[in-house]
């Protein structure tokens, strides 16, 4: 009696299915995917519900029957023409202000020789006090050279001529001496346009301060 009791406890023990909580089934049954969700779908598309598309930006639109131009998308960039196309730059240190027209921005069409801006040249307050002073020295002697040649011409009946002409000449050395220096001290150089076309790149500002092209 107690071995038939053990055999009917062994085959109950085999017949019954094990059972086990959620998450540790060890059966070959894949999990079902989310209805709601994305998902690729047999045929091979894909699908994306209205939640989703918010979440990536994606937009729908109605679809319209048009004529449109055959485009085609291509990785490239853009080099502009040496023969067709230049850079304006300036030749000295200073300060840039407007042109005509004011300073020049992108899309703007120009023309060849069209001044875009000035560069007015700048320099520190040691060498703008020796400008001054040296502009001073040459008036000083261009006005003596004056009086000299004034004097040499009321004698010229006894002055040999070439004494009176070397006087003129002073003077006139003198003169330039201080208009040179003078345009150094306040020069202003005229950035104009090396062709005629549109502004492509452009990074002038009123006031900024130009250094010289290398």
């Amino acid at each position: 009696m107690k071995a038939n009791f053990l055999i009917f406890a062994a085959c109950l023990s085999l017949g019954a299915p094990a059972l086990a909580d959620d998450g540790h089934d060890h059966g070959e049954a894949a999990p079902v995917a989310n209805a709601n969700g994305p998902q690729r779908l047999p045929d091979g598309s894909v699908f994306l519900p209205k939640p989703a598309q918010r979440q990536l930006g994606v937009r729908t639109l109605p679809v319209s029957l048009d004529e449109l131009p055959r485009s085609f998308e291509l990785s490239g960039k853009v080099v502009m023409d040496p023969n067709a196309g230049g850079r304006v730059q300036a030749m000295l240190a200073g300060r840039l202000e407007a042109g005509p027209r004011g300073l020049p921005g992108i899309g703007q069409t120009v023309k060849k020789g069209e001044v875009l801006a000035h560069v007015v040249a700048s320099s520190d307050v040691l060498e703008r006090a020796n400008q001054a002073a040296q502009l001073a020295q040459l008036r000083a002697a261009r006005q003596l050279a004056e009086q000299r040649v004034a004097r040499l011409r009321e004698l010229s009946d006894t002055v040999p001529r070439k004494d009176i002409e070397a006087a003129a000449s002073e003077v006139a050395s003198l003169a330039a001496q201080i208009a040179a220096l003078g345009a150094g001290a306040g020069a202003r150089e005229a950035l104009v346009a090396p062709v005629s076309g549109v502004i492509a790149s452009a990074s002038a500002v009123a006031g900024r301060w130009s250094a010289p092209a290398n």
